[in-house]
């Protein structure tokens, strides 16, 4: 990742209050050392799971929504910003347009970052806040410190601007919101402007969903399907460590190499059927990923969990009886049924 443009603005609002005021930094700030190593851990914060994806409404802004898309329009030239400081100022002004309408919200320190990867250009919009601190000087007395808090996320956008400067047609948006209640999480995703946001969870699932369906509909043998689930699920958990978003396609070149082109178009026909409607590109959610190679289970009294390679192995399923026969048990386990029989 290569900065590109950096500025931190604050917006100063209590709780309780219904007025807000921005103090804008006059220039960008310079891309240091002590910035790259902020912008890593935001970026790494960001990555974990409880995305949110989708589009802007309207690219171009509109009077009675959002502004940031026609900020974006403005100023983002599809390499440059004309003028990166006034663009965040801006954006920083319009964000407490939205702000003031909660009078339970509280102000922050805006995040600004342009940067460059893999060719493409990038947005980070983040909102990050001060915790109290204790800290002892040189002298070894105590003084009050507030250092910003970094070891989680309040709320945050991503937007492909390259994507976006192209109208393709991606989610090129991203965003998160912790664990903001419902009031902060609405204004945030008004300023957004964004139209009909995806949970990554939710895309992932109905992507394993389409796998399944895909794998019953050709009859696969057990051992075929679930080898072929987990390199949906390799792939899927490859880009979720790249940080990158999954393409459909790359699901139907797997396909293609390992059975045939057209077992190839079965899959994306089933995936973009109206039974599941997968995104051509979506944000992997990695824990949503686990029924791709697990089989799990659970009512009041039993809870069953296993690698689905086991079936036919250690783990035989009779379909007629419902029986499953366990041949190699855990041996802490095998130990507390033992005991439990002496």
């Amino acid at each position: 990742m290569s900065i590109v443009n950096l500025i931190v603005h604050e917006v100063q609002k209590e709780e309780g209050e219904s007025k807000a005021m921005l103090v804008a930094r006059p220039n960008e700030n310079p891309i240091d050392s002590d910035a790259e190593q902020l912008a890593d851990k935001v970026t790494h914060l960001f990555n974990r799971s409880g995305m949110n994806t989708g589009q802007f409404s309207n690219p171009e802004g509109s009077e009675e929504g959002s502004k940031l898309p026609a900020l974006l329009h403005k100023h983002f030239t599809g390499s440059e910003f004309d003028d990166f400081a006034a663009f965040s100022k801006a954006c920083a002004a319009e964000y407490v347009r939205f702000l003031e309408s909660v009078s339970e919200a509280e102000g922050g320190l805006l995040w600004f970052n342009h940067y460059e990867l893999g060719g493409s250009h990038f947005l980070f919009i983040v909102l990050l806040k001060r915790k109290t601190g204790i800290t002892l000087g040189d002298d070894l007395s105590f003084a009050q410190v507030n250092p910003l808090e970094t070891d989680k996320l309040h709320m945050a956008l991503r937007i492909n601007l390259s994507a976006y400067h192209d109208r393709d047609d991606t989610r090129y948006i991203a965003f998160r919101f912790g664990k903001a209640p419902k009031w902060e999480s609405e204004y945030f995703t008004q300023f957004i402007g964004c139209d009909e946001p995806k949970v990554a969870a939710k895309e992932t699932r109905k992507l394993v969903e389409a796998a399944s369906a895909f794998c019953q509909s050709q009859s696969l043998p057990s051992k075929a399907a679930n080898e072929f689930k987990r390199a949906v699920a390799e792939q899927c958990l490859e880009k979720a460590e790249e940080r990158e978003p999954l393409e459909l396609t790359d699901i139907a070149k797997q396909i293609e190499s390992r059975f045939s082109a057209e077992q190839a178009s079965k899959f994306l026909e089933i995936a973009e059927s109206d039974a599941f409607q997968v995104e051509k590109e979506i944000f992997v959610e990695k824990a949503a990923l686990k029924k791709l190679t697990r089989a799990s289970g659970s009512n009041r009294s039993l809870t069953l969990s296993f690698d689905t390679d086991l079936l036919g192995e250690s783990i035989e399923f009779n379909a007629d009886t419902g029986e499953l026969t366990i041949k190699e048990l855990p041996r802490s386990l095998l130990k507390q049924l033992m005991s439990l029989e002496s």
